[in-house]
C-alpha cells in the first residue's frame, strides 16, 4: 500500500486536461475540494490496483500452486466456503 506520506514528502507539477463543463459544474464546491488532494489520492489508488495486478501477473505460476495446494490438502476448505 502506498505511504500517503511518502507522497506529500516530494511534489511535482503535472499538465492535465479537464473538460470545462466539469470544471464549471465543481465551482459551487471549490471550498469543499481540494483537487490536488483528491487526485493525488486518485492516482495513488489507480497506481495502487495496477502494481497489484502487475505482481499478480508475476506471480501468477506460484499463485496457481499454492491454490493448487490448498485444494489437494482440504486446508482452509470449509474456511473459504463459508465466506
Amino acid at each position: 500500500m502506498l505511504n500517503p506520506a511518502s507522497l506529500a514528502a516530494r511534489k511535482g507539477r503535472l499538465s492535465l486536461s479537464i473538460s470545462q463543463d466539469l470544471l464549471d459544474r465543481l465551482e459551487p464546491y471549490k471550498q469543499q475540494v481540494n483537487l490536488s488532494a483528491q487526485a493525488e489520492a486518485l492516482f495513488a489508488s489507480i497506481l495502487e490496483q495496477l502494481e497489484n495486478r502487475d505482481w499478480a501477473a508475476r506471480n501468477a505460476d506460484a499463485l496457481d500452486a499454492h491454490g493448487r495446494s490448498i485444494a489437494a490438502s482440504g486446508l482452509a476448505g470449509e474456511e473459504f466456503d463459508r465466506i
